[in-house]
Parts: structure tokens; C-alpha cells; sequence
């Protein structure tokens, strides 16, 4: 928010001094793009300020000379001047922040996106205006399941918190799918088959790459993760990139969670490193020492908090602190931070909490359900439709 502000204030007093910037790029790419939208009180004109400032900063695509043919002069004057070469990427599940979709019209506001989703669903030269990834190199697709089916609440007793509301939409992020859609309380069956989920640590282990454990208590919980820590580092793990340990919750929670399994880890005669301190095995730095970029330290386990940890992997991932988010259940922002934290695996996840709560259950049947689960569709809080992607 506190960018989103300034980006504002930047289009004020461009306005005021009535001046402009040259275009700098022939093209942009953005990722991570779920992070850069900003809510109603933030846009420029209707725009989403970010998105604008990286749109202004582009000049006009040029088109090739056989495409260019295709165009009168006129059509060239006021369509492929207003087309950039601006291409962004983003998860809406991955959001922890805001759950607005930067659709065509939210991001350029109304008059742009008119051109943008004019003339069909490409561009000139078979340039697809948009496109939904249903592969997934990285994490196992009972992981990917599991986090899918807890972030947006599929087996939730009171009903769905968000959803795809067609088949197709399904099919879009990888899945086979059977069940009427037009119908609320229909059966729906969902399948993650291999093609889309090539890496093979679930073909290896069955349903043992996903975990969940509740303790009674916190230091229960950390010494356990500790010694799993331990045994993964005698039969060979790297502690740096291999392992990543993250703490869910509010910055307080999570922060009480890092500095509790630091403490059990060093007893242990393991290293740990919080992201952003200047060397491994502290828990805290004058702010003007800090590494805002650094994540790993060679030889140290990293322990991160859920926003730190976005962008990272590793082949085991620990995620502690699920009860925090049982607490907060029907908080769609706080299941998302279990959808990052599972997706951040390419080997084995290991959840944990403390105490018993209904999202427990969830978490329970979920992996129980493995590849293929079923649930009933009915109208969550927050519908997705394909329009928005």
C-alpha cells in the first residue's frame, strides 16, 4: 500500500506540472502480479497505478511487416498505438494481501481494455491475449490438490469460501473433471492426472510426499520438526535450499514461531537463518544491517514467514502454525497462505499445529483424498469465473 501511495501521488504531480515521461521499454514482463493490485482507493483514473506506470513506460508495439498489412492506416493510428508489449503473471491463490483479479478492464480501466479485448482472443500475429497454465514442474499433485482444494475451502463443512465455477475453468489448471456445474449441491469429482503434474515424488511415495500432525503443545510441535530436521540433515540434505522450514500466521505469530524452533534447532547444534538478517543463527539486527533480498545462508536452515517465503522452494518444506489459520478459517487470505506454503514443496510438505480444530478434519480428509477428490459445489463467498483471467 505504501508504493500504491506513492505511485499516486507520483500521477498527481505529473498531472499538475502537466508533464510526461518518455517510454523507456519495448516490453515488460511483471511476476508475481497478484501483489501489485491495489484496492478502489488507489487507482489513477480507474487504473490500477502500477500496471499504468509499466504501461506508459512502453512504447507502442511494433508489428510485423505482414501482420502490419492487415491493418488500414487509420486502424493502425488508434489500435497499435495503444497496444504494449506489457505481459504479467499471476496466481490469485497466492495472494495474502487483496483478492481483486487484475482483469483488462480492472488494470487499464475502461477505454484501454476495450482495444485489449477487441478483434478476438489474439492479437496480430497469432499472439494469444492471454493464457492459463495447467502444467506444474514443481510440487507433487497431491501436494498441488491439497493446497488447491484448503485455499479455497472444497471440503469445508459450511460450504465453499471461493471456487471455478465451470469445467472448463477446472480443466484450465490441470484437472479432469466430472459433475453438473448449473446445479448447486451437485457432485463434483476432480482428478489430477500425471501429464500435468510430471515431477514423480508422489509416483515414489504414494500419499507419504503430504503430511499433517497436531500436538498439544507448541514446543511439542518444534521439537518434533527439529529432530525431523535432524534426520533429514544425517541422511544427506543440504540445510541451504533443501530444506525451508515456514511459520504461518500475522507477523506476531510468526515471528513467535521462528524464534521458538531457532531456539529448539541450536540445541540441536543446527544452524538456522531468519531471511534478511545479515548472518545465520540471529534472531534479530538493527534494521540498517538487514539483507531485504537475502533468503538462504549456506549451511543454515531457513526459517520464513509466509511472505518472505513466496518465489522460494525447496525438496522438504516444514509449515508450522496451522492452527493459526484454523482460528481464521473462512479468512479466504489466510487459507491462501497454506496454498503458498504447500505449493513452495518440489518433494515433501509437513504440516503442523496445535490443539483440534474443523480445519484439521479438512486438512485430514484432503490428504486422505490423494489424486482424485470429490465435493459438493455450492455458492461460496467469492465466486471465479474464466472472464477474470
Amino acid at each position: 500500500q505504501g508504493y500504491a501511495f506513492i505511485l499516486k501521488d507520483f500521477f498527481k504531480e505529473l498531472e499538475q506540472t502537466n508533464k510526461r515521461f518518455k517510454p523507456l521499454f519495448d516490453a515488460v514482463l511483471v511476476d508475481e502480479g497478484q501483489d501489485l493490485v491495489f484496492e478502489d482507493r488507489f487507482k489513477v483514473e480507474g487504473k490500477q497505478p502500477f500496471y499504468w506506470l509499466a504501461y506508459q513506460a512502453l512504447r507502442p508495439a511494433k508489428l510485423a511487416a505482414e501482420a502490419q498489412a492487415l491493418f488500414v492506416e487509420a486502424a493502425q493510428e488508434t489500435t497499435t498505438a495503444k497496444q504494449r508489449r506489457l505481459i504479467w503473471a499471476y496466481d490469485e491463490a497466492q495472494s495474502l494481501d487483496s483478492l481483486v483479479v487484475p482483469s483488462y478492464k480492472e488494470v487499464f480501466g475502461e477505454e484501454i481494455s476495450k482495444t485489449m479485448l477487441s478483434g478476438g482472443v489474439s492479437y496480430a500475429g497469432n499472439i494469444a491475449k492471454h493464457e492459463v497454465m495447467e502444467r506444474c514442474y514443481r510440487t507433487p499433485e497431491t501436494i498441488l490438490l491439497a493446497a488447491h482444494a484448503i485455499g479455497m475451502g472444497l471440503l469445508r463443512p459450511q460450504g465453499l469460501l471461493s471456487a471455478l465455477t465451470t469445467k472448463q475453468d477446472w480443466q484450465k489448471l490441470g484437472y479432469e473433471v466430472e459433475g453438473d456445474f448449473r446445479k448447486l449441491g451437485s457432485t463434483i469429482k476432480l482428478n489430477r492426472p500425471k501429464k500435468n503434474s510430471p515431477n514423480p515424488m508422489s509416483k515414489v511415495y504414494g500419499k507419504g510426499v503430504l503430511t499433517f500432525l497436531p500436538y498439544k503443545t507448541r514446543q511439542d510441535e518444534v521439537d518434533v520438526v527439529a529432530s525431523l530436521i535432524e534426520s533429514d540433515l544425517a541422511e544427506g540434505l543440504n540445510p541451504c535450499r533443501d530444506l525451508l522450514v515456514i511459520s504461518l500466521g500475522n507477523h506476531h505469530e510468526a515471528k513467535a514461531l521462528q524464534e521458538w524452533l531457532a531456539k529448539s534447532l541450536k540445541v540441536k547444534g543446527i544452524s538456522f537463518y531468519f531471511p534478511g538478517m545479515p548472518e545465520a543463527n540471529v534472531l534479530s539486527c538493527d534494521r540498517y544491517k538487514k539483507l531485504p533480498n537475502q533468503f538462504w545462508y549456506k549451511d543454515a536452515v531457513t526459517i520464513s514467514p509466509i511472505h518472505q517465503a513466496k518465489g522460494n522452494e525447496a525438496d522438504v518444506v516444514y509449515i508450522l502454525g496451522f492452527d493459526h489459520i484454523a482460528r481464521r478459517e473462512a479468512d479466504i487470505p489466510s487459507r491462501n497462505q497454506v496454498f503458498v506454503a504447500l505449493t513452495r514443496s518440489r518433494g515433501f510438505a509437513h504440516l503442523s499445529g496445535i490443539g483440534s480444530f474443523p480445519l484439521f478434519e479438512e486438512m485430514e480428509l484432503v490428504i486422505r483424498a490423494g489424486t482424485e477428490l470429490e465435493f459438493c459445489f455450492s455458492k461460496g463467498t467469492r465466486q471465479v469465473t474464466d472472464d477474470e483471467f
